[in-house]
């Protein structure tokens, strides 16, 4: 019945939260990180030319911060990666980073509700000479809803690119509407098992072809007991498909790495009270939107 009555009580919470005391401060927390990945792309239509890379591997770190006051948060986050030694690669994806603002209300019982902000940049590498960095940003609305030891995270919104007229890569994702769902599970106050699939259709190409892209991932994450310390290990896999030209890549990549919290005692805590958002993975696939498929 409680698990029945959770999504009502979420959003009658939220008009009930009473007017913040004087005496409550901020409370601040975040995580910082490290990772490595392995990435494949699967290309069983030759979309893929002899000059451009199917197998790289990144490295790249990034940070998030929370804010809470009372009921109230705000979260910014911030990541890059970039490719390792693809420089004599045609239309290869170097690297990205970019970074996110989310705002709502939380309370550690229910769930959260709130909308979000990301902007960054990513850079395919041309062979001519001409290296291109082309800014996407995007919005939506994001919430959570906390089910005992499991955490269901949804986010919609809306993905786009700069103007071509201000240096934009014609090949980029833009005017893209997408979805994503993750699952969180902790066994235990320090392992967390996490699940996610995504789905996002737009344009791309200087003739506004169709393109979707379908996501899912996995990732384990343990926290040393007594240390801010997190080890975690990840994968995640996408299906990019042209439908204009009925191009079709398979991406898979492999990531591990260490994660640094503060503020919060464990992996739990972080989910509920914590820097527990983030973002799709729209620099990622534009940087094989804008690679190898175009």
């Amino acid at each position: 019945m409680r698990r029945a009555l959770a999504g009502p009580a979420l959003v009658g919470a939220l008009l009930a939260t009473p007017a913040l005391g004087a005496d409550e401060g901020v409370k601040l927390s975040g995580k910082a990180e490290f990772i490595a990945s392995y990435l494949h792309l699967d290309d069983k239509d030759q979309v893929i030319q002899p000059e451009e890379a199917s197998n790289l591997w990144t490295l790249g770190g990034g940070g998030a911060l929370d804010a809470s006051l009372g009921a109230w948060h705000l979260q910014t986050d911030f990541s890059g990666e970039g490719s390792v030694d693809n420089r004599s690669s045609d239309d290869t994806y170097l690297g990205s980073f970019g970074g996110g603002l989310h705002a709502g209300w939380r309370d550690p019982e229910l769930g959260s509700l709130g909308v979000f902000g990301a902007i960054g940049q990513f850079k395919i590498n041309e062979l001519d000479g001409a290296d291109r960095t082309t800014y996407a940003w995007g919005v939506g609305l994001e919430g959570q809803l906390y089910l005992d030891r499991a955490t269901l995270y949804l986010q919609s919104g809306y993905l786009d690119r700069e103007a071509l007229s201000s240096g934009g890569d014609e090949n980029a994702l833009e005017n893209a509407g997408f979805v994503r769902a993750v699952g969180r599970y902790f066994c235990g106050e320090d392992f967390k098992l996490q699940g996610e699939a995504s789905y996002a259709q737009g344009k791309m190409d200087p003739d506004a072809d169709n393109v979707l892209i379908a996501g899912w991932g996995a990732e384990l994450e343990y926290r040393l007991a007594n240390t801010p310390v997190a080890g975690f290990l990840g994968y995640t896999g996408a299906y990019y498909f042209q439908n204009d030209d009925s191009d079709k890549l398979w991406e898979s990549r492999i990531g591990f790495g260490v994660r640094v919290y503060f503020g919060q005692p464990g992996l739990e805590a972080n989910d509920r009270h914590g820097a527990s958002l983030d973002l799709p993975r729209y620099l990622q696939w534009n940087g094989v939107i804008a690679g190898p498929l175009e």
